[in-house]
């Protein structure tokens, strides 16, 4: 039989006092970081994003240091709760070192997601623009790549996406109301036979041909299931539509544009063109690499630029996998003008966006060495001196985007459920590294002037 342990004579006390030093990553980022800064980008975008400026305000400075803490750790929302709870550096970056008030996850959530991917790359830029105040950054010099932020999905094959589609409808139609009864009849009879082919593919077809003999039988099945419910949604002419309505329009939408797509690929053995890969992410797509073990990826495609100090800016490249390299270019340097009011002096980028036209656009935008690496025999449009030093700083971009990615900061394969969502990682991701750059950046400044 266990002991019982002892019981104390005196209650243990719930509050502790302990002491945090001034050096902790998270309690120097709450001094130096330019908090009335961020509190006006982020109160701009809540007012061009509300119709009303009714009811309370959010507490914007608990709530930043919030986001910042989920950027530097890659927390998720639950576990950002706990730490500025029960965590004393992480209330002193929230600003509630002097109070026992919390913030809840779903408060959390919903300040992010009114911030948005134009909300964070705002806050990105303040950041940013603190360290070319501070003399920690040098606006002048710019380099680009592009990359890809991988989605959290699964392989995109045919029957896996019929199968998912299934399962979706069968979940809302659960939800919907009388007027689906027949389409709700209808699932009921086809449902055991989807999982059945479902099954049979994933384990019993092990040549090409059998696989697709199987996709052919599930694509007829969930083409018929498919024409079914279109009819009924139609026909279901309720004004105050549900959840689980709306969400059986948005997937019913979906499969109209991939129906086709499933059965181009079943019946000539090719991917059509604009394939959608994601049912509830029909923006992402697949982006070739041609890397080794990774010949393709599936997400979106980002802009990544290092400004001079190594501090980053990224955005979505609208365009997807279709967007060209050439056109880029001059988007980043456009981006960069935008955010610094000028030009960089020095530009580079790798020959994929090499054209003479380029190098001509790039100069009339302000850009002094244009060094846009060549294709074929064309020679540099910089000096010699000037083409060392950009192929140096240009081989730190590929660095850089390599440590946004590792999971300290979340960029790659977040946990999203939406393409927005996914592009507010992103610069949630960005704007995590620029801050632990700042931070790096401050304390080498103060001790080379000690």
């Amino acid at each position: 039989m266990a002991r019982r342990r002892q019981e104390s004579l005196f209650a243990e006390s719930m509050h502790l006092k302990i002491a945090v030093s001034k050096e902790h990553e998270l309690v120097r980022m709450a001094k130096e970081v330019d908090w009335d800064e961020l509190i006006d980008q982020a109160m701009n975008v809540r007012k061009m994003r509300i119709k009303m400026p009714t009811g309370p305000q959010p507490h914007y400075r608990e709530l930043l240091g919030a986001v910042a803490l989920m950027a530097v750790k890659n927390l998720t929302y639950r576990d950002a709760e706990d730490m500025i709870a029960h965590y004393a550096p992480a209330r002193i970056l929230c600003g509630l070192s002097d109070t026992e008030w919390r913030i809840d996850h779903i408060t959390i959530f919903e300040f992010t997601q009114m911030l948005g991917e134009e909300g964070m790359r705002a806050i990105n830029t303040e950041i940013l623009k603190i360290a070319v105040n501070q003399g920690l950054a040098d606006p002048s010099r710019l380099m680009s790549d592009t990359t890809a932020q991988e989605a959290k999905i699964p392989y995109p094959n045919e029957v896996g996406l019929m199968s998912r589609y299934a399962k979706i409808v069968g979940k809302n139609l659960k939800r919907a109301g009388k007027g689906l009864a027949g389409v709700k009849e209808k699932f009921k009879k086809v449902e055991k036979k989807i999982k059945a082919l479902v099954r049979n593919s994933h384990l019993f077809a092990k040549t090409k041909e059998a696989k697709v003999k199987v996709g052919k039988k599930l694509y007829h099945v969930i083409m018929d299931l498919h024409r079914e419910l279109q009819e009924a949604l139609t026909q279901y002419g309720s004004t105050a539509k549900s959840k689980a309505r709306q969400d059986l329009e948005k997937i019913t939408a979906v499969m109209d544009r991939l129906l086709p797509q499933i059965k181009h690929f079943l019946d000539t053995g090719f991917v059509a063109p604009k394939k959608i890969i994601h049912l509830q992410m029909a923006d992402v797509y697949s982006i070739v690499r041609g890397k080794a073990g990774k010949a393709v990826e599936f997400g979106m495609k980002w802009g990544i630029s290092r400004i001079g100090g190594g501090f980053v800016q990224g955005f979505i490249i609208n365009g997807g996998g279709h967007y060209s390299d050439k056109r880029f270019c001059i988007d980043a340097i456009k981006l960069h003008q935008e955010t610094f009011g000028t030009a960089p002096d020095v530009y580079g980028y790798d020959r994929g966006g090499y054209s003479r036209i380029n190098i001509t656009r790039a100069r009339k935008l302000g850009v002094t060495h244009v060094g846009i690496a060549p294709k074929g025999k064309d020679a540099w449009a910089v000096n010699a001196e000037m083409e060392e030093v950009i192929k140096s700083e240009r081989a730190q971009v590929e660095g850089l985007i390599g440590t946004i990615k590792r999971p300290i900061y979340g960029f790659n394969k977040p946990d999203a459920r939406s393409t927005s969502a996914m592009s507010t990682y992103g610069q949630r991701a960005v704007f995590g590294f620029n801050l632990r750059k700042l931070l790096r950046a401050q304390m080498q400044l103060q001790l080379a002037t000690a």
